[in-house]
């Protein structure tokens, strides 16, 4: 039997793409997952991360990723008169489970209703696998978590190679300072932020206002 763990990184982020990852794996072969390390990827730092994405890419699975820009999660905005983030990952899970055929996909759900979500996925899907959807998956199947791992050094790679090109850009959440100083020094300097910053997301909203008004100066 082979089951999928399919989890996000970047959902949140101001800055750079939502990344959605499942890997697919023979059950037998699951409790590898737990001897090389895997866990929550939220407790592991970002080396710890790197170390782990080899590991787990050198046991017997497949892994199956959706990318989803900035403009793409901007049009989805329910702000913006989009379907709701939820729509957009839900068909990411869902591209990913028609691609890895899984038996059984566990998922972590983003919906307040997991058993909505499965049945959003379900209904996507062309055949019938068992669906486990649970709020906060990564830290109970270790299979959800190596997915997590993985979509997170995926997309700090991705942040990577956007900071050669654009400088400093921080982690890319509305959090983090440096993050923040890249989308005033954009507005500044520019008049504009890049096409990497989801433009439909509250923090550049305010910002742009700040800018109207000279980001606060007397």
């Amino acid at each position: 039997m082979i089951v999928c763990g399919i989890d996000e990184a970047g959902r949140g982020s101001v800055i750079g793409p939502l990344v959605v990852l499942g890997i697919s794996i023979p059950e037998k072969d699951v409790s590898l997952l737990k001897d090389i390390g895997v866990r929550d990827s939220k407790s592991l730092s970002r080396k710890a991360r790197e170390k782990l994405y080899q590991k787990i890419l050198s046991l017997n699975v497949n892994v199956y990723e959706v990318v989803l820009d900035a403009s793409e999660v901007d049009r989805y905005l329910r702000r913006r008169s989009g379907p709701s983030i939820n729509a957009l990952e839900a068909n990411a899970t869902a591209e990913i489970i028609r691609n890895l055929r899984p038996d059984v996909a566990y998922i972590d759900s983003p919906d307040v209703k997991p058993a909505r979500y499965a049945e959003r996925i379900l209904a996507m899907l062309d055949y019938s696998p068992r669906i486990v959807c649970e709020h906060k998956a990564d830290s109970r199947y270790e299979v959800v978590a190596a997915a997590s791992i993985l979509a997170k050094v995926r997309r700090d790679g991705m942040l990577t190679k956007l900071s050669e090109v654009y400088g400093d850009l921080g982690s890319g959440y509305s959090s983090d300072k440096r993050t923040i100083e890249f989308l005033v020094r954009c507005l500044r300097d520019k008049g504009e932020v890049p096409s990497c910053v989801r433009r439909g997301w509250k923090t550049v909203d305010k910002l742009l206002q700040a800018k109207l008004y000279g980001f606060g100066k007397e």
